[in-house]
């Protein structure tokens, strides 16, 4: 596509801000690249403060720029939603013209600044790496092929916003400081072990959970699905204990006791009758898995790609993960 081209459907993209309500004033200028950001970033995010930690401005700046539109526009762009904030039915595909819009820009004309010489460096915990993105991640190469992505695997869950890491995905709170955290999805946690073990110990109740050799993780206690369970079984405190999700499931797949695991670390272990789940009785997870990068730092071209990318890929994990 030549640069005309760009500019033509950028032109009818934009456009599209011109239709107003009967009575709304009419619109004069367009807006500003920065207000269309405001708003990309806070449908983004659900989130005023979260969009203004991306842009490097303030909550009261992110507000005036919506409140801007909403004026110009004559309809309202925002609903508040719990804590957070959502899109108006009207403002959907006003978004989605922006979104078009600014990625048109961006290729017309990148910032080379940020784009990093088409390099992404992506920090992420080895367990979740290794079960969870690395067998997707041809999925990103292929639609960006001229991207060179190094994968940085640490299991430092703070330290981990060093320079010359563009993101992370870290599960946990989402509440790290001097960054911006878009939350991917949560887990759901339940009991599994390998056939072979269910089989040798016949476990066909919850309660039979009493006779089996408990694996334990250092950060995931089993009280939230006891109790769920409606089992007065107090906390294991003695057996085997590991600080690695991927230990823990090898140790649970090789038949040496019963594990509790997040749905997403085991669900190609399941699919592959390495593990069985025990019971239809699951407890929400009260962490969730998080795309976080630096605050006040603009995304290259790579990473909002990979932004895009990885957040349409957590989404089909977890459709796959329910259909199983």
């Amino acid at each position: 596509m030549s640069l005309d081209d760009k500019r033509y459907d950028l032109t009818l993209y934009v456009n599209s801000f011109h239709s107003t309500k009967p009575g709304a004033a009419p619109m004069q200028t367009l807006p500003s690249i920065q207000t269309l950001r405001a708003l990309d970033s806070a449908a983004t995010h659900g989130s005023y403060s979260a969009a203004a930690d991306e842009l490097g401005l303030t909550h009261g700046a992110i507000s005036h720029r919506i409140r801007e539109l909403e004026e110009r526009l004559g309809i309202p762009l925002f609903r508040r939603v719990g804590r957070g904030m959502a899109p108006t039915r009207e403002a959907v595909t006003i978004i989605a013209h922006v979104r078009q819009a600014l990625a048109i820009l961006e290729r017309a004309f990148p910032n080379r600044r940020h784009v990093n010489g088409g390099r992404l460096v992506v920090s992420i915990h080895p367990a979740l790496a290794t079960r969870w993105l690395l067998p997707r991640l041809r999925g990103f190469t292929q639609i960006m092929p001229q991207v060179s992505v190094e994968i940085r695997s640490t299991a430092d869950l703070e330290e981990f916003l060093v320079p010359g890491i563009d993101l992370a995905i870290r599960y946990g709170a989402g509440d790290w400081p001097n960054s911006v955290s878009q939350r991917l999805g949560g887990e759901v946690l339940f009991p599994v072990c390998s056939p072979d073990y269910r089989d040798r110990l016949g476990i066909e109740t919850p309660e039979d959970l009493a006779r089996c050799t408990i694996l334990r993780h250092g950060w995931q206690s089993w009280s939230a699905w006891l109790r769920v369970a409606g089992l007065r079984l107090q906390e294991p405190t003695a057996g085997l204990t590991l600080s690695d999700s991927s230990m823990l499931i090898e140790v649970a797949s090789s038949g040496q006791g019963v594990a509790l695991a997040g749905s997403l670390m085991v669900q190609e272990e399941i699919r592959r009758g390495r593990l069985v789940r025990l019971f239809d009785i699951q407890a929400e997870d009260i962490y969730g898995y998080y795309l976080v990068w630096p605050s006040g730092t603009a995304l290259s071209t790579s990473a909002l790609a990979f932004r895009s990318w990885v957040t349409d890929c957590f989404n089909t994990t977890q459709a796959d993960i329910a259909a199983l």
